[in-house]
C-alpha cells in the first residue's frame, strides 16, 4: 500500500470521535503535500460510493451540521469496529487514466492532451511521461519520446509498474541502460 496516498482507518467503537478527528487531520496533512482532488473510501476492496471531492470531504468531517460527515454516515451502514480504506486520488492520476483510455480508443489528440495536462499538474509524473513517450513513438516522434524517457529515467521510481517497459522503450530509442 502506498503510504503517501492511502491508509486504513480503524473505527474504534469506544473512540469514534477520536478516530474521525485523526483521519481528518491525516487527510489534511497528506493533501497539503500533494495535488489530490478526491477521496476514495473502500471497504473489503470495494468502493463505498463515488470518489468524494477533497474539499467537501474535509469540510464534511469538520462541520457538525453536515449530516455528521461522510465517515459517520458510513459507520451507520458498516457497523462499529470496521476498517475503511482511505485513498487520496491525485488529479494527475485521473488525467493519466483518461489519456490511457483515449489512446486505447484511438483518440490520440485527446490522449496527448490528457498526458500533457497530467504533466502540467505534476511535472515529474512518471506514468504521464512514459505514456506520452509511447504515444509520440507511435506517431514517429522518436526524438521527443526519447527526451521524455531520458527525463523520466533520471530518477526512476523503483517498483513502478511501468518502469521496466519504460527502460525497454528507452533502449529501443537508443538510450543507455
Amino acid at each position: 500500500m502506498d503510504d503517501d496516498k492511502r491508509f486504513k482507518l480503524k473505527i474504534d467503537p469506544d473512540q469514534i470521535e477520536e478516530s474521525f478527528r485523526e483521519a481528518g487531520e491525516r487527510i489534511k496533512r497528506m493533501a497539503g503535500d500533494h495535488r489530490y482532488s478526491k477521496v476514495r473510501l473502500s471497504w473489503r476492496g470495494k468502493a463505498l460510493g463515488p470518489d468524494i471531492p477533497l474539499g467537501l470531504f474535509i469540510a464534511g468531517q469538520a462541520a457538525s451540521v453536515w449530516a455528521a460527515g461522510p465517515l459517520r454516515l458510513l459507520l451507520v451502514n458498516l457497523g462499529v469496529g470496521s476498517i475503511i480504506d482511505v485513498e487520496l486520488v491525485n488529479a494527475a492520476d485521473v488525467e493519466v487514466a483518461r489519456g490511457r483510455d483515449a489512446f486505447m480508443e484511438g483518440e490520440v489528440e485527446e490522449a496527448e492532451a490528457a498526458y500533457r495536462e497530467a504533466l502540467r499538474m505534476r511535472p515529474g509524473d512518471f506514468s504521464a511521461r512514459y505514456n506520452l513517450a509511447v504515444l509520440l513513438r507511435v506517431r514517429g516522434e522518436k526524438a521527443d519520446a526519447k527526451a521524455l524517457l531520458d527525463a523520466a529515467l533520471e530518477e526512476p521510481p523503483e517498483g513502478h509498474p511501468e518502469l521496466e517497459k519504460a527502460r525497454a522503450l528507452h533502449e529501443k530509442l537508443g538510450g543507455g541502460g
